[in-house]
């Protein structure tokens, strides 16, 4: 196949482009211009188009030929800071260019997958969320304008969907971690909730706040976060390797067209058993903490995409700690390995 990767210098980018080029595929990426890590991809085979996903010439001729389209280039907070307008450019009118793009390839175009994320929806109720969420439990609702010019081109690719029949997925991301990432995840570390806390004024706050100082041994010191009333923290990320997964079942999949899909890791976590893991094996202290906020307490029912199209993630997080202690060992700064 002829693969279009907008984004393809990002750390998913990078490692869904080497997947299909190592299986024989032709891959050709979308970059900004200048982008300095275009060099290592065309390094292992992929053809590299300069442009802007705002000007739909560019964005047109990139294109051009091309069979499958996974547009995954975005403005998003980790590459910031960007403007509201630089949001809603690159976001919402470089997706709508991409649309049009796909639509003007006709019958030759098998498949767009358009990449978005659980940051279109509210997951930080005060009492946390007690039911699986699956893709239709929450209402798309977002303030910072990565999160809404997301939800805004999954309404762009369902107007081309149902009025151009156009075949396009969605597929949203939970929080992303590479290769060590999950070490520096940073609602791990005590230090993070110490700054958070620091100009509480509330009586529960500050004596939190001087509970997490008084106990502060200097970095790395890891929190086990609980509720209020001492229930660990959960959430449900994602390994990079994951992604890839997911991608390569389901590009050119029939049964995937017109849908939107929440991919996240095999199973959530919970803050007690991650955090005395990854203190065995960094050798940090753990202080326990119950934190007088909204919690983090949710997971993402995956049954949609197991059944659509297969979706069987692996990964466990004490793999993905594991995995992250051996790429922090070997000091490499490489694409990590996407095989599962």
């Amino acid at each position: 196949m002829k693969i279009l990767v907008t984004g393809i210098t990002g750390r998913v980018g990078a490692n869904v482009a080497r997947h299909y080029l190592q299986n024989g595929h032709d891959v050709r990426g979308f970059v900004w211009p200048g982008d300095r890590q275009s060099e290592k991809l065309q390094q292992i085979g992929a053809e590299i188009v300069e442009g802007d996903l705002a000007s739909s010439a560019d964005v047109n001729a990139a294109a051009a030929g091309q069979e499958v389209i996974l547009h995954l280039g975005a403005a998003f907070q980790a590459g910031g800071p960007f403007t509201p307008e630089q949001y809603f450019d690159t976001n919402v009118k470089g997706t709508f260019n991409v649309l049009e793009a796909a639509l003007g390839l006709g019958d030759s175009l098998k498949h767009i997958i358009l990449t978005s994320t659980d940051a279109t929806m509210s997951k930080y109720p005060p009492e946390g969320i007690a039911e699986p969420i699956a893709e239709r439990s929450l209402p798309l609702s977002s303030t910072d304008w990565y999160g809404y010019t997301k939800v805004l081109d999954e309404h762009l690719v369902d107007r081309y969907v149902r009025h151009e029949h156009l075949p396009a997925t969605v597929i949203r991301f939970s929080n992303v971690w590479g290769a060590g990432e999950v070490l520096d995840f940073r609602q791990f570390h005590l230090k993070t909730f110490i700054d958070q806390f620091e100009g509480r004024t509330d009586d529960e706050g500050r004596a939190t706040y001087e509970e997490m100082r008084n106990a502060y041994e200097g970095e790395p010191h890891l929190i086990i976060a609980c509720d209020r009333n001492g229930r660990p923290w959960k959430k449900q990320m994602i390994e990079v390797r994951e992604i890839v997964h997911a991608y390569d079942r389901a590009v050119g999949n029939p049964n995937t067209f017109g849908k939107v899909y929440q991919i996240a890791s095999k199973e959530p976590f919970t803050w007690d058993t991650v955090v005395p893991y990854m203190a065995e094996k960094t050798g940090a202290p753990v202080t326990r903490v119950n934190l007088p906020m909204n919690p983090t307490f949710y997971e993402y029912d995956l049954s949609a995409a197991r059944d659509d199209f297969g979706y069987d993630p692996q990964l466990s997080i004490q793999d993905m700690v594991d995995e992250a202690m051996r790429y922090r060992e070997s000091g490499s700064n490489e694409i990590i390995p996407t095989k599962v």
